[in-house]
């Protein structure tokens, strides 16, 4: 019994320091949403949810945080977490381009489990912005 209490405490421990390495990414997060124009709390929210925390394979040996395809229906590789935040970045922004503001809309065209993705999504973007990964920085212009 005691074995398993230390067992499930070291791996609370490591997903807590991997959620940590997302919320290190919010500077990436915040300038590549700002340079494209997308919700800087939509890409936190599918990158905590596409890569489990940054705990996933392709995270951690790909650094692929967003679960990006690639052409051939591999998951892209990366030379950076941020090159792929910054990919991701630029998604959001040809779908709001085409029409797809929703996260309900997003979804459809980002996953084949597009309804489970969105509940999901949606309900990480409410626990970002109540702060459960560490406070937002305000952004210059909000009041």
């Amino acid at each position: 019994m005691r074995s398993t209490i230390t067992i499930l405490s070291v791996i609370m421990l490591m997903c807590s320091a991997m959620a940590e390495t997302v919320t290190a990414l919010r500077p990436a997060i915040n300038e590549a949403a700002a340079k494209h124009g997308v919700d800087p709390v939509l890409m936190e929210a599918i990158i905590r949810h596409e890569s489990a925390n940054a705990t996933s394979y392709s995270a951690r040996r790909r650094n692929n945080l967003a679960g990006i395809m690639g052409r051939t229906g591999r998951q892209r590789q990366y030379e950076s977490k941020e090159a792929c935040v910054n990919d991701l970045a630029q998604i959001l922004a040809k779908y709001r381009a085409k029409g797809r503001v929703s996260v309900a809309q997003i979804g459809r065209a980002y996953c084949s489990s597009h309804s489970s993705w969105t509940r999901h999504v949606n309900g990480l973007m409410g626990q970002i912005r109540k702060g459960k990964f560490g406070e937002l920085e305000r952004q210059a212009n909000a009041e």
